[in-house]
C-alpha cells in the first residue's frame, strides 16, 4: 500500500474506516483531459468514481463508501487560469482553497468572499459540492452565490458547462435533455460529488471593502434571548460582518467566558443600530481577536478526561424556532446524555444563510456541535444515535444542514439528483443515494 492511498482516505468526518482493497486507483490529475481519461477508464472497468478535495468535509461523501472505486483528487489542480477585474471574475481549477486565491488577489485590491473556517484546507470544488460557507454567508452568501459557472466531467467522460441559467455541451442531445430537466448550478451545489468531477470554476470576485469595523460581546442568560436577537438582526438586515455564537462549552475549556454569548463585528457607522437590537460589551481589537481565537480553537481542544468528536454537525435554527432555541437545545442535549454522550461545545455562525433542498434560501443560526465520545460504542450504535438526532430535529423544526451530514439532508434534493442522474449516469458516489447508505456509513465509524 502506498502512502497516498492512505492520505486520500483522510477526512474530517467520523466515517473513516476504509477497505482499501475496494480502492482500485488513486489519481491526481492536473488538467481536464486527464480527468476525462481517468473517468473513462473507471467506467470501462465498472468502477464507481469518488471525487476528493481537501478532506475537511464531515458528510463521509469523500470516502466513496464500500464500492469498488477509483478516487480522483483535485489537489494537483491548483492553476489560476484567467482573471477579469473589470467583469469581476476569476477562473480557477478546483483544487485551490480560498486562502490561496486571496493571496493571489490581494495585491490587486480584489477578494473572493467565501470564508469557511477551513478556508486554508477546503478546496473551492469541495466547498461548492457541499455549498459551504462561513460566518460571512450572512453578508456574502454561500459558495453557490459566489460561483458563476463550472466545467464538469460526467461518468461517460462527456464535458458539460453549468451556470445559473442552464447547461452547455458539445453533445447537443445531452444539452437539450439537461436543459429540459432544468439543470442549473443550484443542482451542482450541495450534490456531494454525485454528478461529476468539477475541473474548472468561474468565481465572483470584488474589490476589497475598506471600512472601519468595531466589535462587541453580547451575553445572555439563556439561548431563547439569543435567538430573539438573531431574529431582529435578520429582519433588519443588520450588516454583521462577523457573528459567532457559543451556546455550550465544557467547563474544562470554558476559560473566563460564560455562554450563551454572541461575538459581533460590524461597521462602526452601525453601532447605534446594533445597540438598539442588543446590549453588548464593546471590545477593542485585541479583545475581539482573543474571543475569535477562543471560538476557532474550541473544536480543537479536549476535556481533561475523554476525547471530543463531531457526532452531528449543522443544526440550523431558523424562523420561529429561534425563539425556542434554549428549549430545543435542552431536548437535544437530553437525547445525547441518554446515549452516554456528554455535550462538549456548540458554536456557530449567526446570523447566517443556507439553502434547503428545494433551493430556498434560509436565514438563522448554524450551530456546529462536539460531544465527548463514549467508550465501547459500536459504529452502528453511533449512527443510530445520529438518526435519532435527525428525528428530533424534524420534530423541533431544526434543519440538519446537508453541508455536513449528507444522508440526513432534504429528501427533495435526493429526488432531484436521482432525476438528473437518470440522464447523465450514476457512476459518481452512488452509495450516497442508495437505501443502504446508512448501513455503509455505520460500518465506517
Amino acid at each position: 500500500m502506498r502512502i497516498r492511498d492512505v492520505v486520500i482516505g483522510a477526512n474530517a468526518s467520523m466515517y473513516y474506516k476504509l477497505d482499501f482493497r475496494k480502492i482500485k486507483g488513486v489519481y491526481y490529475p492536473r488538467n481536464t483531459q486527464e480527468v476525462i481519461d481517468i473517468v473513462k477508464h473507471a467506467q470501462s472497468n465498472g468502477f464507481t468514481v469518488t471525487p476528493k478535495g481537501g478532506g475537511s468535509g464531515l458528510s463521509g461523501a469523500c470516502t466513496g463508501g464500500n464500492d469498488e472505486r477509483v478516487m480522483i483528487s483535485s489537489l494537483q489542480m491548483k492553476e489560476i487560469l484567467t482573471i477579469s477585474k473589470d467583469q469581476g471574475y476569476i477562473d480557477v481549477q478546483p483544487g485551490l482553497n480560498p486562502d490561496q486565491i486571496n493571496e493571489f488577489l490581494t495585491p490587486m485590491g480584489m477578494r473572493f468572499y467565501v470564508a469557511p473556517s477551513s478556508r486554508d484546507i477546503a478546496t473551492v470544488g469541495g466547498i461548492l459540492s457541499t455549498d459551504g460557507g462561513g460566518n460571512d454567508t450572512w453578508v456574502n452568501g454561500t459558495m453557490r452565490d459566489n460561483t458563476i459557472r463550472v466545467k464538469m466531467v460526467l461518468y461517460d467522460g462527456r464535458l458539460v458547462v453549468v451556470d445559473h441559467e442552464g447547461v452547455k455541451c458539445n453533445d447537443t442531445d445531452l444539452e437539450a435533455r439537461l436543459n429540459e430537466t432544468g439543470v442549473t448550478l443550484h443542482d451542482v451545489a450541495s450534490s456531494h460529488g454525485t454528478l461529476g468531477f468539477i475541473t474548472e470554476m468561474r468565481l465572483n470576485i470584488r474589490p476589497t471593502v475598506k471600512e472601519t469595523l468595531v466589535g462587541g460581546l453580547a451575553e445572555f442568560s439563556e439561548c431563547n434571548a439569543l435567538g430573539k436577537v438573531l431574529i431582529d438582526m435578520i429582519e433588519r438586515k443588520s450588516p454583521i460582518r462577523y457573528g459567532e455564537a457559543i451556546t455550550t462549552a465544557h467547563k474544562d475549556v470554558r476559560q473566563d467566558f460564560d455562554p450563551p454569548l454572541l461575538i459581533l463585528e460590524f461597521p462602526k457607522e452601525n453601532e447605534e443600530d446594533i445597540r438598539d437590537i442588543t446590549d453588548y460589551k464593546p471590545l477593542d481589537a485585541k479583545e475581539l481577536a482573543r474571543m475569535k481565537d477562543i471560538r476557532i480553537k474550541l473544536p480543537k481542544r479536549n476535556p481533561k478526561e475523554g476525547v471530543q468528536f463531531a457526532l452531528f454537525e449543522g443544526y440550523g435554527f431558523h424562523g420561529d424556532n429561534l425563539l425556542k432555541l434554549q428549549d430545543s437545545l435542552d431536548e437535544i442535549e437530553a437525547l445525547l446524555n441518554s446515549k452516554g454522550m456528554a455535550p462538549f461545545g456548540k458554536y456557530g455562525h449567526g446570523p447566517s444563510k443556507w439553502y434547503l433542498g428545494d433551493n430556498t434560501p434560509t436565514y438563522g443560526l448554524i450551530l456546529h456541535s462536539r460531544e465527548i465520545r463514549p467508550e465501547g460504542r459500536t459504529g452502528e450504535e453511533m449512527l443510530n444515535t445520529v438518526l435519532e438526532i435527525v428525528e428530533k430535529c424534524e420534530e423541533l423544526g431544526v434543519t440538519p444542514k446537508p453541508e455536513h451530514k449528507w444522508p440526513f439532508s432534504d429528501s427533495v434534493k435526493k429526488k432531484r439528483l436521482d432525476e438528473i442522474r437518470q440522464v447523465i449516469g450514476e457512476g459518481f458516489n452512488p452509495f450516497l443515494l442508495s437505501p443502504e447508505c446508512n448501513d455503509v456509513l455505520g460500518s465506517m465509524v
